[in-house]
């Protein structure tokens, strides 16, 4: 049976994700992020994708990327697989799938839901409890927007932009924003913000 056509969005914009096979980790140790991070560089560069925010989790990754036709995530996406499943089978000793499956591209359909779902990437790792801040995690693009750290890899969101002319503005704002609890992401009574 054919695979379904992925559905393109009319913003150009995706949330990008992809998970280890049996929720298995994709990440065991620092030089396997930056492998992933330098090919998400090389190939965002290659087919013309902006990647305007990102987490790296151990056994999955969240993307919010801009791409212009359809063909190229697609390109990105398997390039990147490929290419790190080659690095992890050969690294880790591993024969067999590393990724769960091919990549998810769910289509951001409006500018509001733009900034909400950078925020959501943003604050995996402490939704996960894996850290207490999104500060103190090392792979995702909350410093650059939060404290205005550079990298290369991201394009400023134009959602993120939009939050004040005045960078320094701009970057408290967002810090507030993402710091905000939702109601349906308490856990228990115990949760607070950082």
């Amino acid at each position: 049976m054919p695979r379904k056509p992925r559905e393109t969005s009319s913003t150009e914009v995706y949330h990008f994700i992809n998970r280890g096979v049996n929720k298995k980790n994709l990440f065991h140790m620092p030089k396997d992020y930056k492998f992933y991070l330098a090919l998400l560089s090389e190939y965002s560069a290659k087919f013309k994708i902006q990647i305007f925010h990102y987490c790296l989790m151990s056994n999955h990754t969240h993307l919010l990327v801009r791409a212009k036709e359809m063909g190229n995530l697609s390109n990105f996406g398997h390039y990147v697989q490929r290419r790190y499943a080659y690095y992890y089978s050969k690294t880790h000793d591993w024969s067999g799938q590393v990724f769960r499956k091919r990549f998810i591209s769910l289509p951001v359909k409006d500018d509001v839901y733009l900034l909400e779902c950078g925020r959501y990437i943003e604050r995996n790792p402490f939704q996960a409890r894996v850290v207490n801040n999104p500060e103190d995690y090392l792979y995702s693009s909350y410093p650059f927007y939060a404290y205005q750290n550079p990298n290369p890899l991201i394009t400023a969101s134009p959602a993120y932009l939009d939050l004040s002319r005045d960078k320094n503005t701009r970057a408290s704002t967002y810090r507030f924003y993402v710091s905000q609890i939702r109601t349906s992401e308490r856990k228990s009574k115990d949760t607070v913000p950082f």
